[in-house]
């Protein structure tokens, strides 16, 4: 049944659905988003997805021309490097803000989060669950505008490496920081937790910026 056109509820999930689009890579950088298709496929009317188009550009998803219409936003080497940057300060703030206000709950909690990650086979799956571990500890901060800052840059950058991730194992390196960012939390190291964090996020940057020059399907 086709959701009623211009409602919050029908913009919201629109945007939703293409922004997770974006995000797994199934909308490709430089990808045409035409309104009649998007429309069709989603099941709505052409006005929220006029709308979420307008937010997914807002969010430096999307970007719109006039008279070329609507893409899936490309990045430059050095869009992914600022960005990188941008996430290395923001998510540093909110580990540091974090770590004091961490209880042995929490960390149980993100503890079993890091089981499930490291268990998850399909690749969907392991991107949410890494978000979700991330997300458990920042929570913590209680920074909700920093955190909306970062799910955004990170979705952002992160499509790129979800294209590669088809093709590389990053899976080893990327548990081994994740066990060692829980063990610094534990330990109460808030400088070292500060500081894996940031570099965990730089060194993303890197690779990213390598994947662009080198082109995803390279």
């Amino acid at each position: 049944m086709r959701q009623e056109a211009g409602t919050g509820t029908a913009v919201e999930r629109t945007y939703e659905a293409l922004r997770e689009q974006i995000g797994r890579g199934e909308l490709k950088p430089g990808e045409a988003l035409r309104q009649d298709h998007l429309a069709a496929a989603l099941g709505v009317s052409h006005v929220p997805v006029r709308e979420a188009l307008t937010m997914l550009a807002s969010d430096g998803l999307a970007t719109s021309r006039t008279n070329r219409g609507t893409t899936v936003s490309a990045l430059t080497e050095d869009d992914a490097l600022e960005l990188a940057d941008f996430r290395a300060l923001l998510e540093g703030r909110l580990m540091a803000l974090a770590m004091p206000n961490l209880s042995r709950a929490d960390l149980a909690r993100a503890r079993a989060a890091l089981d499930a990650l490291e268990a998850a086979t399909e690749l969907t799956d392991i991107v949410t669950r890494n978000a979700a571990f991330h997300g458990m500890l920042y929570a913590k901060a209680e920074r909700p505008y920093f955190q909306r800052a970062v799910a955004t840059a990170r979705l952002n950058l992160g499509r790129y490496l979800f294209l590669t991730w088809q093709k590389q194992d990053n899976a080893t390196r990327s548990h081994d920081e994740h066990r060692e960012l829980l063990r610094l939390c534990e330990a109460g190291d808030d400088a070292g937790a500060v500081a894996l964090v940031q570099a965990h996020n730089r060194a993303t940057g890197e690779q990213i910026a390598r994947i662009i020059r080198e082109g995803w399907d390279g």
